[in-house]
């Protein structure tokens, strides 16, 4: 359960970055939000959706920040208990439109062939999420689309895995017009005790499960199949849409992801307001009003980066407490357990106890 440590008790930063991932922002927000009206649809309140999520209502509806996956995977735990349906991403997946997946979605949809749309998924799907990477991959009269975890999912691999898978299949039974041909499902999970319910959300599409990789597996001559949505002005706009998203991503415009970027990568020595502005070449003043216009702060990134660490290293790790608030700053250990009640109700021993 521990992590590996050096001989002063730190993990190194190869051993930090699988947490470091789980805590970068990966996921649009909009796919929190898909969870949070198929719920509502049920009649479940925000109130019972949020419960032990630590997100807040504002977060889902509306902040435009990416989440995390540890914030995207405590909310599909708490979808998937309060319905008690394994198969809810696959749900979730069939039921989304296509706007939802922003400049993407409108490539898709515009695109002139099938095989362009698999083309937009393999090239720009990162604009939405970043914990899954796609490939086409064309093997003799078949081609696969292959979905390739980047980073571990763990227990919603089902959730995210066949709401990916379903969402595009999807996708490409709207623009052709029609069902899919002669198509397969792989997935990489064993077959669940719900594994009935999968077939009537993929009417003729064989399933398959315990593969090695996910692949949605399709004939090749499929590619051909011209889009019933084809409309080339309204492509070329949505491509521009994507490629500047993609540029500013790139050049790292996002102002919270950056500052979230620089407190991953320490270790307890978290700098100042001033400190941090300097580093990224602002003034406080300048620094301060970016994190506003983003609806947020220097103190609420700083605080989101500590618990999300306070909760990890106090369930996974077997470091003292004394230890982790080191680690997350803190030179007075009464001062972290207080913190720790504010910000959970719960001691950091009551935590690790539960």
């Amino acid at each position: 359960m521990s992590g590996k440590q050096g001989k002063d008790g730190r993990h190194t930063p190869s051993e930090r970055e699988p947490l470091a991932s789980h805590l970068r922002l990966s996921i649009h927000p909009t796919y929190a939000r898909l969870v949070s009206a198929e719920l509502r649809r049920r009649g479940i309140s925000d109130e019972e959706i949020l419960e032990g999520t630590r997100l807040t209502r504002e977060q889902l509806i509306e902040d435009n920040r990416f989440l995390s996956f540890e914030q995207f995977r405590r909310l599909a735990q708490r979808a998937m208990e309060l319905t008690g349906e394994g198969w809810l991403g696959l749900d979730v997946g069939r039921s989304t439109q296509i706007s939802a997946h922003g400049p993407l979605g409108y490539a898709m949809v515009a695109s002139r062939d099938v095989g362009q749309v698999l083309d937009m998924v393999q090239r720009y799907s990162s604009l939405r999420v970043e914990i899954a990477k796609f490939e086409v991959v064309k093997r003799g009269a078949r081609v696969h689309l292959v979905v390739e975890e980047t980073l571990p999912w763990d227990d919603i691999s089902e959730y995210l895995v066949s709401h990916i898978l379903g969402t595009i299949c999807l996708v490409l039974e709207t623009v052709s017009g029609a069902p899919l041909p002669d198509t397969r499902l792989a997935f990489k999970h064993e077959a669940p005790p719900w594994a009935a319910e999968y077939g009537p959300l993929l009417p003729r599409i064989e399933v398959t499960f315990g593969a090695p990789v996910c692949v949605l597996d399709l004939p090749a001559a499929f590619l051909s199949t011209r889009c019933i949505t084809a409309d080339q002005a309204t492509f070329e706009q949505a491509i521009r849409m994507c490629e500047r998203t993609e540029a500013q991503r790139d050049n790292g415009c996002d102002l919270a992801q950056r500052v979230l970027d620089h407190l991953l990568d320490r270790d307890g020595d978290y700098p100042s307001l001033t400190e941090m502005a300097s580093d990224l070449a602002m003034s406080n003043r300048t620094f301060i009003r970016k994190l506003k216009a983003q609806g947020t702060s220097y103190q609420m990134l700083l605080d989101d980066v500590r618990q999300e660490l306070a909760i990890w290293y106090l369930r996974q790790s077997d470091l003292s407490v004394e230890r982790i608030a080191e680690r997350l700053g803190y030179s007075d250990t009464s001062n972290f357990s207080r913190t720790c009640k504010r910000w959970f109700g719960l001691t950091p021993r009551e935590i690790r106890q539960g």
